[in-house]
């Protein structure tokens, strides 16, 4: 499961679409750098070059945020099948956080590429009486090298696939599931 990913506004690449946000003088604080959380506003890819402000979870019927779909079942929910046919979203990230439960203890680990700035999978959706639009991000079962921390990980889209996720059928997902060369650090 993805709880929380972060940014980092040093990337080059990331700064290239923050400045996007930067500039704008009266439009809803967005979030750039370091750690994001559930119902933080952020840019997010919704076609090839556009991004837009977005808030990190679905609101339930019982008013709880969801922050997450599974994969392999979204296009069954209801919550989700819409946006997954309609509406499928990038959300960049320079990686992204899990736990492990060491002893009772509970160990932070952040996966993120080399170098490389992360595009996971997501879907969004526009929510009665607010003005932004607000997203979920997608996982999948964790590869067998990352399975020991946790058995979900996040969805990420391979860069030559990104244009695919978003203008293709929600069957272009099935191409993320490589195994991406992640370099993990304990405790960050």
């Amino acid at each position: 499961m993805c709880g929380r990913y972060y940014i980092d506004l040093s990337d080059p690449e990331f700064f290239k679409i923050a400045e996007r946000f930067l500039d704008e003088k009266d439009s809803i604080p967005v979030k750039l750098d370091g750690e994001i959380f559930p119902s933080d506003t952020v840019p997010v890819r919704t076609a090839p070059e556009i991004y837009l402000p977005m808030s990190w979870g679905f609101t339930s019927f019982n008013k709880r945020l969801v922050i997450n779909a599974r994969s392999e079942t979204a296009l069954e929910k209801p919550m989700f099948k819409e946006a997954m046919l309609e509406r499928r979203c990038l959300i960049p990230a320079s990686g992204y956080y899990e736990w492990e439960t060491v002893n009772g203890k509970k160990q932070r680990y952040a996966f993120y590429e080399e170098n490389a700035l992360l595009f996971l999978a997501g879907c969004y959706r526009k929510e009665k009486d607010e003005d932004l639009f607000r997203f979920v991000i997608l996982t999948r079962d964790a590869s067998d090298h990352f399975r020991y921390v946790h058995d979900r990980m996040p969805v990420i889209i391979p860069r030559s696939k990104t244009e695919d996720w978003l203008l293709e059928g929600p069957d272009a997902m099935e191409d993320a599931f490589t195994d991406p060369m992640f370099h993990k650090v304990r405790g960050s």
